[in-house]
């Protein structure tokens, strides 16, 4: 019953917290158990609750036995069914982990016919890569079909999570569901070696996690797919914007970065050119606060009086809105970020921090705001009923009209304060990069 009731409250704080979440091939989630589901880990808390909000099943955890450290944390996972997992960089010099227990507990879950997420990278660092996968999960799943004679019917279902920005709020998420593996037909390899029937699942699991992730070799080549891809997005395929269609922009991140890994090792030369021209391309667009958008001949071509009569009027007639939302509002959502900064912890746990204090924030505020207005206003309940809907509205409008604001400002800058010399370099750092992906596509024969 708790856990049904959290993972609603999850499943709103998620379409809050998120501009859009697009799931495919939710058809290949099995109704039931026993099922061991297997995910990329960029986002440390986010991660599980984002696939335990797409799952109809109730769902146990693998988690990093480093967490059981804290009495009361260690009471709370044990009850939400979260099995501790030893690993080596956990342990003091010279011990090893030890995990029989853990197999023993998975194996009395899953032969329950229940289901547990495992996150066989290991550990949780945003990057637009799929890391080394461990042979924790392909032992665990084998071992178990082991003591069934095989005959356990246990699946192992791949689950792909490709973050447009994994720390950031209202970003967008596309969670890709594979088809189940079926451990069954290891069998006869397991029989055979167990070590190379171990092995082969592990590759198996991570063939079909890679083939919805991007994959980068470091931080500057990946910096460089973002740049690639908001460039490419921009000016070749506009319709793959991240607002306008989530999951063709992220489809398309990972065939660009596909073709990156292609011109690395065919034309290093033309890599090299188009990463420099594209550096100083978004350098100088950073440097003057503005969007590759600016530059696109859409907006070039846009009559400047209209431009300013649509915002003025945007800002006319929103105002009131904008600022009663500010105040009832600017509270509950300022205080997790100015937590999450007090924590001092690693980014990756950001957007969980963030969005689990916001649970708490915000109908903090909104009770206490509609309790006054009951005391000292009106204690009818569709008086009450109202406030609250003009809470929520007024919230989604702030936070629109500020992001208005933002642009209105950008928009100013590019019309009477942008050196003309700028705009003219810009302009020619657009055509020659252009140009260069014009060359690489016919090199790539896209």
């Amino acid at each position: 019953m708790i856990y049904n009731f959290l993972r609603q409250i999850i499943k709103i704080s998620l379409f809050i917290f998120f501009k859009k979440i697009v799931v495919t091939g939710k058809e290949n989630i099995p109704v039931k158990g026993p099922l061991l589901i297997v995910a990329n880990h960029p986002n440390t808390l986010m991660d599980p609750l984002i696939i335990g909000s797409i799952t109809k099943q109730k769902i146990g955890f693998i988690a990093n036995a480093g967490l059981f450290k804290n009495k009361i944390l260690s009471k709370i996972f044990r009850y939400f069914h979260v099995i501790p997992i030893y690993r080596k960089k956990d342990m003091l010099p010279g011990v090893k982990p030890d995990n029989k227990n853990t197999f023993v507990k998975c194996h009395e879950y899953l032969g329950k016919g229940k289901t547990l997420l495992t996150f066989p990278e290991g550990s949780s660092l945003y990057e637009l890569k799929l890391r080394e996968i461990k042979t924790g999960t392909a032992r665990i799943a084998l071992s178990f079909e082991d003591l069934t004679n095989f005959e356990g019917n246990l699946k192992i279902l791949p689950i792909a999570l490709d973050y447009s920005d994994s720390i950031q709020f209202r970003s967008m998420i596309s969670v890709t569901v594979n088809r189940p593996i079926i451990v069954k037909k290891y069998k006869q390899a397991y029989l055979n070696n167990e070590v190379e029937a171990i092995l082969e699942l592990t590759e198996d699991i991570t063939k079909e996690l890679a083939k919805n992730i991007p994959n980068t070799s470091g931080k500057d080549q990946e910096d460089f797919l973002i740049k690639v891809h908001k460039f490419y997005s921009t000016y070749h395929d506009p319709k793959a914007n991240l607002y306008l269609d989530p999951k063709r922009s992220l489809v398309l991140r990972k065939q660009i970065s596909k073709a990156l890994r292609y011109m690395i090792k065919h034309n290093p030369g033309l890599y090299k050119e188009l990463q420099i021209k594209l550096v100083s391309f978004f350098n100088m667009l950073k440097s003057e606060g503005l969007t590759p958008g600016f530059f696109t001949d859409k907006f070039l071509q846009k009559n400047k009086s209209l431009v300013f009569l649509g915002y003025f009027s945007k800002f006319i007639l929103l105002l009131p809105i904008y600022v009663f939302g500010l105040l009832i509002n600017y509270l509950p959502y300022i205080l997790p970020s100015k937590i999450f900064q007090a924590l001092k912890i690693d980014i990756e746990y950001k957007t969980s921090v963030e969005m689990i204090t916001g649970i708490i924030t915000f109908p903090f505020f909104y009770c206490l705001e509609i309790w006054l207005f009951r005391r000292y206003i009106s204690t009818e309940f569709l008086h009450s009923l109202l406030l609250f809907l003009t809470f929520l509205i007024s919230g989604y409008v702030a936070m629109y009209y500020w992001t208005e604001i933002k642009r209105f400002s950008r928009v100013l800058h590019f019309y009477f304060f942008m050196n003309q010399g700028r705009k003219l370099k810009l302009m020619e750092l657009r055509n020659e990069i252009l140009k260069l992906i014009d060359e690489a596509r016919r090199g790539l024969n896209y």
